[in-house]
């Protein structure tokens, strides 16, 4: 099937080298999402980017359907395939398409780059969608292909097993019994050659030929009891139909009945089944499946380079470009560059090996020369697969790990830039609170202070009268400065609460 898969060695190499290098064992299988709170958090992963899990059933997208839906995603790509970069530049740059002229400003540059990848982030998506659309046309294939496999076996079966029973001449001796009975010389009732020609041992024995043979013994059969229900059958002293005859072949023509009964609707089923599957090819969804993943795979780059040239952009003459471990920001985003076009260069290449074989087998397939059974070539098919996705896991970790630590000191700036606006923020409020408070205390003296004047005012001015002294009133008259003191001082404790604990009355 992948007779130049050179790479799946190659790549199988790089996990053992990255390994040994790194001294990390490799698990076999991926470990489940979700299982471990520790060291497991399924968050992370998403639906955009076709990391996530994605359980599927059986959905039949054909494969013209998976064709056009990577065709689609191909047409994007095709620039960045083709390193025509002239192209890429005016299609996601809008240099002609720019009404007023190219604005080499780098304002409009970063609009430029945040557009594009935006447009990638988009293409990205749809490409995840493709993936889980064509690993349900692989589970639908896959589905009746077994359906069609295991209808076949057991038409086969039934066929077997009454040519086991019809031509076994020594456990149920049918045959052998009407050639034995057998007296006319008219019409000769038994002589009936083995049941079957073909060869029951092969793999993919066609069955067909086997049936029909059978149908051609049930007519003869049949027209022999006719034949022998013949009233002047019996002519000569040497030829004519004994009594155990007709029992003989009527035995034999009840076996052939049930038989063909019982098989008839296993031949249907097998039938139908098999023209269905027939119309599908797992290998070649298969085939779309891997390029649809080394589109998803190239366009997670695309899509990096596209993000790390806006912010490299808008980082220019930018508070934010500040220094982070002896540099700027804006130098550590440039310096991200090599690296995501090397991981370019070899997706991209993974990609067009993947094109190829997909458009070489689309039509055509070495193993549908042999045997209509594709399950074992598939599996060897799907561990390829999954080897070489393993390894480019590993790979690919390279500039995702440059690009994410470049993200967290970014990152990491801001949130530094933002705790400090927040906390100048909160000082400002603080300090805005404090003068508050001193405004009204300052308010609330000067009520004290009028109150006090306006009960001295009015104390001056009072009648002393001789009557009042007989009546005790100046003793009353003398509170009167301190109720009003008192009176004040409970509003003030209204505005202030925590007074309230304090002054007691």
């Amino acid at each position: 099937m992948f007779n130049n898969r050179i790479r799946t060695a190659a790549l199988a190499g790089a996990i053992a080298i990255s390994t040994a290098a790194s001294g990390v064992a490799i698990p076999a299988f991926a470990q489940e999402t979700g299982t471990n709170p520790t060291f497991n958090n399924s968050d992370n992963f998403n639906d955009a980017d076709g990391s996530t899990i994605q359980p599927v059933g059986p959905v039949n997208h054909t494969e013209d359907q998976l064709k056009a839906l990577t065709d689609a995603t191909g047409a994007y790509l095709d620039e960045f395939q083709n390193g025509n970069i002239r192209s890429v530049v005016n299609e996601y740059m809008a240099v002609q398409a720019s009404p007023d002229g190219f604005d080499p400003s780098e304002q409009a540059a970063y609009e430029a780059f945040e557009a594009a990848r935006v447009r990638a982030s988009q293409e990205l998506a749809a490409s995840a969608e493709t993936i889980t659309k064509t690993r349900e046309s692989v589970n639908y294939a896959l589905k009746v292909d077994r359906e069609a496999t295991e209808a076949f076996e057991a038409y086969r079966a039934g066929l077997q097993d009454a040519a086991d029973d019809i031509n076994n001449t020594g456990i149920n001796p049918l045959i052998s019994a009407a050639n034995a009975a057998n007296e006319t010389s008219g019409f000769l009732v038994g002589n009936y050659n083995a049941l079957y020609t073909f060869s029951i041992s092969g793999p993919t024995p066609l069955l067909n030929p086997a049936y029909n043979q059978l149908k051609r013994l049930q007519a003869e059969v049949n027209e022999d009891l006719v034949w022998l229900g013949e009233w002047a059958i019996d002519n000569r002293h040497n030829d004519y139909v004994t009594r155990y005859h007709v029992p003989a072949v009527e035995a034999l023509k009840a076996e052939i009945d049930a038989r063909l009964e019982a098989i008839e609707p296993l031949r249907a089923d097998a039938i139908a089944k098999n023209l269905e599957a027939q119309k599908s090819d797992v290998l070649v969804r298969q085939l779309f499946l891997e390029r649809a993943t080394a589109q998803r795979d190239t366009l997670r780059v695309v899509e990096a380079i596209f993000s790390t040239s806006a912010r490299f952009v808008e980082l220019y003459e930018n508070p934010e470009n500040i220094n982070v471990e002896g540099t700027t920001l804006r130098n550590h985003y440039k310096a991200l560059y090599p690296g995501l076009f090397d991981a370019a260069w070899f997706n991209i290449g993974q990609l067009n090996i993947a094109d190829f074989e997909a458009e070489a087998f689309f039509l055509h397939w070495w193993t549908d020369l042999p045997t209509n059974d594709e399950e074992a070539v598939y599996d060897w098919a799907k561990l390829n697969f999954a080897i070489e996705t393993y390894a480019k896991i590993l790979i690919n970790s390279e500039w995702q790990e440059d690009v994410a630590y470049v993200q967290n000191l970014d990152s990491a700036a801001r949130q530094e830039a933002a705790d400090r606006a927040a906390a100048r923020a909160a000082d400002e409020a603080y300090r805005a609170e404090q003068l508050r408070i001193a405004q009204e205390a300052a308010d609330a003296q000067k009520v004290i202070a009028d109150a006090l004047a306006k009960e001295a005012e009015n104390n001056d001015g009072g009648d002393n009268s001789s009557d009042d002294k007989e009546t005790g009133s100046s003793d009353i008259g003398s509170w009167g400065p301190f109720a009003a003191i008192a009176a004040i001082i409970a509003a003030i404790a209204a505005i202030f609460p925590f007074l309230s604990g304090i002054v007691k009355f």
